[in-house]
């Protein structure tokens, strides 16, 4: 079965490799000039744009041969915000916007496992890297904020039904 694809990309896995590559270009770039302490310094400081929100889910868009559970959440509530990304959660809240959840699962690279009681209207609770709307259509993705990474080592997420969390 061929995978539903995102924005101008085959997949969510294709887009998210080819994001994690140009922030890595992008990285490499501005750090040519620097000496190499200052490049340590900088690699050593480096963080993900994490977050933590309650949601719900509205729609699962899974679509085979990709290795992410993909849904469409409506944000409820941010536990725990992070300055470079807070406007655009924000945003997102306030609009009731959607977010697009692509969760890894299936090999040792995210949650080995199947997570129990994704459907609709569930509740959940996830932590992961946010890509803002803005950067994810510039990069070619669909005109969504986009919430991944929520496996160990960065993030979770627990399902209120049944009551579980993985990671």
């Amino acid at each position: 079965m061929a995978s539903r694809p995102f924005g101008k990309f085959k997949s969510v896995a294709e887009f998210l490799e080819s994001y994690k590559a140009a922030q890595e270009r992008k990285r490499t770039q501005e750090e040519k000039e620097l000496p190499f302490e200052e490049r340590v310094r900088r690699r050593r400081e480096q963080t993900r744009n994490v977050v933590e929100v309650s949601a719900k889910v509205r729609q699962r868009e899974d679509g085979g041969g990709d290795l992410h559970v993909q849904m469409l959440i409506t944000l409820t509530e941010l536990l725990e915000g992070n300055p470079a990304v807070n406007s655009d959660v924000e945003r997102v809240l306030a609009a009731r916007d959607d977010v697009f959840l692509a969760v890894r699962t299936g090999d040792s690279m995210g949650i080995t496992e199947p997570i129990q009681g994704l459907v609709v209207g569930v509740r959940l609770d996830v932590k992961g890297e946010w890509i803002p709307q803005d950067e994810a259509f510039a990069h070619g993705g669909r005109q969504l904020s986009v919430l991944h990474f929520t496996h160990h080592p960065v993030g979770f997420i627990c399902v209120e039904e049944p009551a579980r969390c993985y990671s």
